[in-house]
C-alpha cells in the first residue's frame, strides 16, 4: 500500500483553515518540539513541501488539541460572558429598582410638593377671598356712613333754611304790624288835625259838632275793628308759621329737598295771598265809609 502524500495547502483545504495558518501552526510546533517535518519533493517541475500520513496525523492532532482549547476557551468566554450578562442584568434590575424606586420618591417627592403648593394656593385664595371681603364691607360701612352724614347734613341744612325762613316771615310780619299801626296811627292824627282847624275856622253848632264826634267816633270804632282783624289774621299767621316749624320732615323725604322747598313755597304763597285778601277788605272798607265823603265837602267848604 503506497503512502499518500499532501501538500501543506491540499491539507489545509482538507481541514478546512488557511494555508498560512498552517505553515504557522506547524513552524511553531516544530520549534516547540524540535522536530523536523515534511520532505521537499519536485512536483511539476517545482520544489514542495509534501507530507507523509503520519506527520499528516500529528498535525490534525495539534489541530485538535488546539480547537479543544478553542472550544474550553470559547465555553469559559462564554460562561464569563453569561456571567458578565447575568452580573450586567443583575446591576441592570438593581439600578432600575433603584431607578424605580427614586422615581417613585421623587414621584411622591413632587406630589408631595404639588399637595403642598395646592394647599399653600387655597390658602392664600381663602386669605384673598376673606380680604376682598373685608374690603367690601369696610367700604360699605363707609359708604353708609357718608349717606348718613349726608342725609344729617341735609337735615341740618333744610332745618337752618326753615328757621332762616320762619325769622324772616317773623320780621315780615311784624314789620307789616307796625307799618299798619303807624298808617293808623297817622290817619287818625290827619282826621283830628282837619277837625281841629275846622273847629279853629268854622263856628259850628252842637249838632254838628255831635255829628262829627260821633262819625270821629264810628271812624275810630271801625279802624279799631279792622286792627283787631289784622291782629287775628297776624296771629293765624304767625300760628300757621309754628306749626311749619314743629312740622317733622320723614326721613325719605330729606332725600328730595326740592319737594320740601315746593310746599314751603307754596305755603307762603297761600299765606301773602290770605294777607294781600285781608288788605283789599280793609281797603274795601275804607272807601265805603261815609266820612271821607263828608270829609271832602268840609275840606271843600274849608278851602
Amino acid at each position: 500500500m503506497s503512502e499518500e502524500l499532501k501538500t501543506i495547502k491540499e491539507l489545509a483545504d482538507e481541514l478546512g483553515i488557511s494555508k498560512k495558518y498552517l505553515q504557522n501552526k506547524i513552524s511553531y510546533e516544530k520549534k516547540k518540539q524540535n522536530l523536523s517535518i515534511g520532505n521537499w519533493k519536485k512536483i511539476s517541475g517545482k520544489n514542495t513541501i509534501v507530507l507523509s500520513d503520519k506527520e499528516q496525523t500529528l498535525i490534525k492532532s495539534w489541530l485538535n488539541s488546539l480547537e479543544d482549547k478553542q472550544e474550553d476557551k470559547a465555553d469559559s468566554l462564554e460562561d464569563k460572558q453569561e456571567d458578565k450578562a447575568d452580573s450586567l442584568e443583575d446591576k441592570q434590575e438593581d439600578k432600575a429598582d433603584s431607578l424605580e424606586d427614586k422615581q417613585e420618591d421623587k414621584a411622591n417627592s413632587l406630589e408631595d410638593k404639588q399637595e403642598d403648593k395646592a394647599d399653600s394656593l387655597e390658602d392664600k385664595q381663602e386669605d384673598k377671598a376673606d380680604s376682598l371681603e373685608d374690603k367690601q364691607e369696610d367700604k360699605a360701612d363707609s359708604l353708609e356712613d357718608k349717606q348718613e352724614d349726608k342725609a344729617d347734613s341735609l337735615e341740618d341744612k333744610q332745618e337752618d333754611k326753615a328757621d332762616s325762613l320762619e325769622d324772616k316771615q317773623e320780621d315780615k310780619a311784624d314789620s307789616l304790624e307796625d307799618k299798619q299801626e303807624d298808617k293808623e296811627k297817622s290817619y287818625l292824627k290827619e282826621r283830628i288835625s282837619v277837625l281841629e282847624k275846622f273847629l279853629d275856622k268854622e263856628q259850628t253848632s252842637n249838632s254838628e259838632l255831635k255829628k262829627i264826634i260821633q262819625q270821629t267816633q264810628n271812624l275810630l270804632d271801625q279802624q279799631q275793628r279792622l286792627a283787631l282783624q289784622d291782629k287775628k289774621l297776624l296771629e293765624e299767621y304767625k300760628s300757621e308759621i309754628n306749626e311749619l316749624k314743629a312740622l317733622k320732615i320723614p326721613q325719605e323725604d330729606m332725600k328730595d329737598g326740592s319737594s320740601i322747598r315746593g310746599e314751603a313755597q307754596e305755603e307762603i304763597e297761600r299765606l301773602k295771598a290770605q294777607l294781600k285778601l285781608s288788605e283789599e277788605e280793609r281797603n274795601k272798607a275804607k272807601e265805603k265809609e261815609p266820612v271821607k265823603t263828608e270829609s271832602k265837602k268840609w275840606w271843600q267848604r274849608w278851602k
